[in-house]
């Protein structure tokens, strides 16, 4: 049985747009400076003996864009304002907003049961309300064991964040005090789930205290996977004293974690060595859109994925990667079996995804 302690964390993701009536009025503006240069709107250069020219639909189409992300920088819009000068309030209509249960944590859990068909029970803390019991059903759905769920009455840990028209994060703000509730104690409630499992996953959400007192209690009769989510979480590892057996970090996230710049070949291999002083038998690092560097002992290496993604949006590959990794390590294997089946659920997870600039 595997065992996941962490988050769950329901993300808000908000992508203001621009007020119609807003960029109806930025086109009779542009009309209006080409009669003011001269040029008809029909496309006709009156100051140049008729000389056809570019029409003015086709002008305000190739340069809407551009202009609109101008008036958003300039607060040209409605009402000009801290979120980039469209009022949220005008932009309601046009405002896209997605809700979704997530965090690094509550994800890898999901995943090991529904992907991986693995038993599995979750340690967490949510709110006695909708976005609680929401992901519970969603969890329970998945086939994960809620057992190890405390509910308290406190909110379920929510992420806000504001996107601008180009897609840039504008705005951001998470309440996760029911993280702090993770506490020691709560551990040793769920000790009977605890002792069961061979294989514990917990994420950077968990607090350093109640991170080294799983490591002082159960890194000698499960293999300990660490996978940072964030780094906050990366800072929370330096910060503690687990021993584990295998950390799953992102580049930024292992700079966080190591103390360390993690940028060429070299410094990826000075990480790793880092790692593995501190104790980790197995490391993985992420490249994002680049792959992954493995280390076990004196084996490593790069593992680079057959279709590279420059401007594609990754966001949730890491959390599928570490669950097949999770899924695949036996203890027998080499890592680089294990990475490469990480390697390839992410791939699956992002065939689809559109290699192109937000913007």
């Amino acid at each position: 049985m595997i065992a996941v302690v962490g988050a769950v964390l329901v993300e808000v993701d908000v992508r203001l747009m621009p007020p119609k009536r807003d960029v109806e009025l930025q086109k009779k503006q542009d009309e209006e400076a080409l009669r003011q240069a001269g040029i008809d709107p029909a496309g006709n250069d009156r100051s140049a003996g008729g000389q056809k020219l570019e029409g003015f639909s086709q002008y305000y189409e190739r340069t809407m864009r551009q202009q609109a992300s101008e008036n958003y920088w300039n607060e040209v819009g409605a009402g000009g304002n801290q979120f980039g000068g469209y009022d949220p309030v005008v932009a309601e209509k046009d405002t896209e907003i997605r809700v979704s249960n997530s965090g690094c944590a509550y994800n890898v859990a999901r995943y090991l049961a529904s992907d991986h068909k693995k038993e599995v029970a979750f340690l967490s803390v949510v709110g006695d309300d909708a976005f609680g019991l929401a992901a519970r059903c969603e969890l329970e759905n998945a086939g994960v064991d809620t057992a190890g769920i405390k509910v308290t009455a406190c909110s379920t840990p929510v992420s806000v964040e504001i996107h601008n028209i180009i897609g840039e994060l504008q705005f951001q703000r998470e309440n996760s005090t029911a993280m702090e509730m993770l506490t020691p104690q709560m551990i040793d409630e769920c000790a009977a789930i605890l002792e069961e499992a061979d294989a514990i996953v917990v994420d950077g959400t968990v607090p350093a205290e109640t991170l080294n007192y799983i490591s002082d209690r159960y890194s000698d009769k499960s293999r300990i996977f660490f996978d940072p989510g964030s780094i906050a979480g990366g800072s929370r590892f330096a910060e503690s004293k687990l021993k584990a057996y295998c950390v799953l970090p992102g580049r930024m996230e292992a700079e966080a974690m190591s103390g360390q710049q993690v940028l060429g070949m070299d410094q990826l291999m000075a990480a790793g060595d880092a790692f593995e002083e501190r104790g980790v038998e197995r490391v993985i690092i992420t490249l994002k859109g680049g792959g992954l560097y493995y280390k076990e002992g004196t084996q490593s290496g790069l593992i680079k994925p057959e279709r590279k993604l420059t401007f594609a949006e990754t966001k949730g590959a890491g959390d599928v990667l570490t669950a097949a990794v999770v899924a695949a390590s036996k203890g027998e294997e080499k890592l680089e079996v294990a990475a490469g089946a990480g390697m390839e659920a992410a791939a699956e997870f992002l065939k689809d995804v559109i290699d192109e600039r937000p913007y």
